[in-house]
């Protein structure tokens, strides 16, 4: 039995609680996400929507163990002393849940990198190896969390399992968007029509990186610096559905950016940008095309228009004009 001070068990319970309140927020935004997906693009591939789908029941299964798990520390085990150094079964799971969910858009944005840098092993190949190895490092914690069934054991024995998957997940982060936003950099013209796009999604690239990185190091901290208290454990819950979100996202975003191309396309000075990842929009053989990076391929058509003159018309014009001079020449003759 591991004694805690009474400020430890609160702060501790309190992180539970509020990661548990945030959770189920960010739950909703996932679930919210997932319809507007099925309704905004109906006509995108199978294989897409069942990888969307899937993600949404992991997200889902996620929000049941945590919400169990805080019925076990704040109704079953109410009142015990130890009750934040014991680990119930559920944060086991949920643990493992975070790792899948998160190899799973790791290795989507992967793809996406691989593809925008056409085909570059050299970079893409170590992501995929450091996500997987994350996920291993994960499940190990989520095992040896429910064996030992204490906080304090596994910290003792295993704290640097932990730590690692931590660092791992950061790291990918940090690879994927300063990959992605590199090659969109790569990308730009300098004529300010197709740069507008590239500069709205280096940016959303750049936030999604931030935001997932950010909450993984802020946890990696008060797990190294704080492991006796669980606010590392609260900010852990919120990983996996900021991973959900930034999928789901990066999907729906095509709907706003063809909405802007479209828009922009009205002026004289912008060029059409078309999205035909959607069953039934053919290619065009004379555009130019670019994958973005988050399924979105690009193709910028140029259309021109020429005015001319025939010279037959000239000709006729000419002709018209010299039989109206002969014929006013014979009427003043005649006068």
């Amino acid at each position: 039995m591991v004694l805690l001070s009474d400020s430890n068990l609160k702060t501790s319970l309190g992180a539970i609680l509020l990661g548990g309140m945030i959770c189920t927020g960010l739950s909703g935004i996932v679930g919210m996400q997932t319809v507007l997906y099925f309704r905004l693009f109906t006509r995108d591939m199978t294989s897409t929507k069942i990888r969307v789908a899937i993600v949404f029941f992991l997200d889902l299964l996620h929000s049941v163990m945590i919400a169990a798990a805080n019925y076990m520390y704040f109704v079953n085990h109410f009142g015990e002393d130890d009750v934040t150094d014991h680990v119930f079964w559920t944060i086991g799971v949920s643990i493992a849940l975070t790792a899948v969910i998160t190899v799973c858009v790791h290795l989507f944005f992967s793809m996406r990198l691989f593809k925008l840098s056409k085909g570059n092993y050299w970079i893409t190949a170590p992501i995929a190896v450091l996500a997987v190895a994350r996920v291993v490092a994960a499940f190990v914690t989520a095992v040896e969390l429910i064996r030992l069934k204490s906080f304090y054991e596994f910290g003792v024995r295993f704290r640097w399992v932990f730590t690692l998957g931590l660092v791992l997940s950061a790291v990918v982060d940090g690879l994927i968007t300063i990959s992605l936003c590199f090659y969109l950099r790569r990308h730009r013209g300098g004529t300010g029509r197709f740069d507008h796009i590239l500069n709205a999604v280096t940016l959303y690239t750049v936030e999604n990186g931030l935001i997932t990185s950010v909450t993984t190091l802020v946890s990696l901290i008060f797990w190294l610096v704080k492991s006796d208290e669980l606010i590392y454990l609260g900010l852990h819950f919120a990983i996996s559905k900021l991973y959900a979100n930034s999928f789901l996202a990066s999907m729906n975003a095509r709907k706003s950016l063809m909405a802007q191309s479209q828009s922009q396309s009205t002026s004289g000075h912008r060029l059409p940008v078309i999205f035909p990842t959607q069953r039934g929009l053919g290619d065009r053989s004379n555009a130019d095309q670019l994958d973005l990076g988050i399924g979105t391929r690009v193709h910028i058509t140029v259309d021109k228009t020429t005015d001319y003159v025939a010279d037959d018309m000239h000709d006729n014009a000419s002709s018209e004009q010299l039989s109206a001079d002969q014929k006013g020449v014979g009427m003043s003759s005649r006068a």
